[in-house]
């Protein structure tokens, strides 16, 4: 088997184990928990993990030839696993008492672990356009819109942080503060794809003709 089978054979057994932990956390939080079909898109860690699936598939889908489409998404989708993860460790975790905590584990860490080390290790070195740090901002400012229109209708929201009682500008400045370590983190992510491993003048070659 040549070394892309490989990896793309790689990525999509990470992929599968990203969608079944999200499968089963979502069986369970929906059977045993507060949770309804209604409030699962509100919730940040599915669509990260959503997205993580995504580009997993689509880099084993295209392989070494990556348009830039499939670059920013694995970078992007990194990111977004990167930050579920470490606010989830950081401040949710102990209030926690998730009833698979394998599956709890891939996605509030594994995930992000795994699209992270795909996105520094395969690839060529070269560093991403500046403008194309701003579209991690896409998907993030979607599900804002989304929330915020829906806690108008409905008054749901799935973080305090977001409550439309706390004001227009305690939200604003929240947020601001989220985006603002989403294109750190990114941009950290853009730095190092210019460490990875060297590849072989022939395999680039290949990749690139």
């Amino acid at each position: 088997m040549s070394k892309d089978a490989t990896i793309a054979g790689l990525r999509l057994a990470g992929a599968a184990v990203i969608a079944i932990a999200l499968g089963i956390q979502a069986w369970a939080d929906l059977t045993f928990g507060t949770f309804t079909w209604a409030e699962l898109p509100g919730y940040f860690t599915p669509l990260a993990n959503l997205a993580g699936i995504v580009a997993l598939m689509a880099a084993a889908a295209v392989g070494p030839r990556e348009p830039r489409w499939v670059e920013l998404l694995r970078v992007n989708s990194a990111t977004y696993l990167l930050v579920v993860g470490a606010v989830y460790w950081l401040m949710l975790a102990p209030y926690s008492t998730p009833m698979f905590p394998w599956a709890n584990a891939v996605l509030h860490g594994g995930a992000g672990v795994l699209l992270a080390a795909d996105w520094m290790l395969v690839g060529r070195r070269r560093r991403l356009p500046t403008s194309a740090l701003w579209s991690v901002l896409v998907l993030p400012a979607a599900w804002v819109a989304y929330l915020l229109a829906r806690a108008h209708v409905d008054g749901w929201v799935p973080y305090p942080f977001l409550d439309p009682a706390r004001g227009a500008l305690a939200i604003a400045v929240t947020l601001a503060a989220i985006a603002a370590v989403g294109i750190a983190v990114a941009a950290i992510l853009h730095g190092l794809a210019l460490l990875r491993p060297l590849v072989p003048s022939r395999a680039l070659a290949t990749a690139t003709r």
